[in-house]
């Protein structure tokens, strides 16, 4: 099927949570303007929507590829990106990279992020319950005007790697503090929440159980090292192995072991169930390692079985995989130096709505799929736009 056909049944259905082509200008809408209605040129959703598409196409990272990308636009395209027709000149205005760049600028981050990443689904496969992951990432080229860098916290579903929302940590904040506000609006009754230690704090864990009915899969490390202390003292030698499996990736053979305990000695909202997951191999220079990870949940044995346990800790790291290193490789998010304002959040948030829109469409890998939407047309399709 041609691409531009092929987008435009995506673009027809509702799929998974993805939004109708009837209501995209109105979601655009609900973002907030900054700017005096006095000598606007553009509505605000005309240039977010340029922002999006031109995103979309391989090669238009920066803000002054954006504007080469709706200069090129036919006269056939404009009408179709709502670009304000100019009577005097017959011809549709269109903005430079200055304006599309003061603008995303000044745009209100979480507006933009409710509107664009608000209408993804949580999914279910392979019999797991539906979970999310949240992991942080840096902006290594954004740096603040006192010489921070731009630090990003996501939250993304397991399987389909698809970014539900995420905030920016404050620069005399960090990663813990920014862990409600992220999930907040999110329902996540019945999910299953996993984080790294760093989250693994327990204000966090009875917020997660006793505000949001959720569960968690957390990482114990030695930043908690009384709770690490005492996972590391149990006498696992007497518990038994319930989950083995083997593989090869990346030049080395790995053998990873799994065992389940519950415990009574911590006070928390639920009795927890401990893992010790324990993975040994030999590289390329047969040098043999191992590496012990200890995991703590609130599920019971009837909501989680030791392999939904060990499933969840492996699919934790799709949020670094299908998001963040797309990120990077793909749109080259760490070389960017676009850091004034909301930028580095909201060309985050934009380019994290296009991953889960090619995904959604079906596709696997992201380079090629934006090579297949190149021009205003396939993108246009591609999102929806009527």
């Amino acid at each position: 099927m041609p691409v531009g056909a092929s987008s435009r049944a995506v673009a027809g259905v509702v799929a998974a949570g993805g939004m109708l082509r009837e209501e995209i200008w109105d979601r655009l809408a609900r973002v907030p303007d900054p700017r005096s209605p006095r000598g606007r040129v553009y509505p605000l959703p005309c240039l977010l929507a340029v922002w999006l598409r031109a995103l979309t196409a391989a090669g238009h990272d920066a803000a002054c590829a954006v504007g080469q990308w709706v200069a090129r636009a036919s006269p056939a395209e404009l009408p179709r990106l709502r670009l304000p027709f100019d009577p005097f000149t017959g011809r549709h205005r269109v903005p430079d990279e200055a304006t599309l760049r003061r603008l995303l600028a000044r745009v209100d981050r979480d507006a933009l992020v409710a509107t664009l990443l608000g209408d993804t689904a949580s999914v279910s496969e392979g019999g797991l319950p539906t979970a999310v992951a949240v992991d942080g990432k840096t902006s290594r080229g954004a740096r603040r005007a006192d010489g921070t860098q731009a630090h990003l916290l996501g939250v993304a579903t397991h399987g389909t790697g698809l970014l539900a929302g995420q905030v920016e940590v404050e620069a005399k904040s960090n990663e813990t503090t920014a862990f409600p506000p992220l999930l907040a609006a999110l329902d996540l009754t019945g999910v299953t929440v996993t984080f790294d230690a760093m989250h693994t704090v327990r204000a966090n864990l009875d917020w997660l159980v006793t505000a949001k009915n959720a569960h968690y899969v957390a990482i114990v490390k030695a930043n908690q090292p009384l709770l690490h202390t005492r996972l590391a003292r149990l006498p696992w030698v007497d518990v038994l192995t319930v989950e083995v499996t083997r593989d090869h990736g990346h030049g080395r053979d790995e053998t990873r072991t799994l065992k389940v305990a519950t415990v009574g000695f911590l006070d928390f909202p639920t009795p927890p169930r401990l893992c010790g997951s324990s993975a040994g191999g030999v590289g390329e220079d047969r040098r043999p390692s191992r590496e012990t990870v200890y995991l703590i949940t609130d599920h019971p044995a009837e909501t989680a079985s030791p392999a939904d346990l060990a499933a969840h800790a492996r699919r934790h790291w799709h949020v670094e995989n299908k998001v963040h290193y797309v990120r990077d490789v793909s749109f080259g998010e760490d070389a960017s130096t676009l850091r004034t304002g909301n930028i580095p959040t909201n060309i985050a948030t934009l380019r994290s709505t296009v991953i889960n829109r090619l995904r959604r469409a079906g596709y696997r890998f992201i380079p090629p799929s934006r090579r297949d939407h190149t021009t205003p047309t396939a993108a246009l399709d591609l999102h929806g736009f009527p």
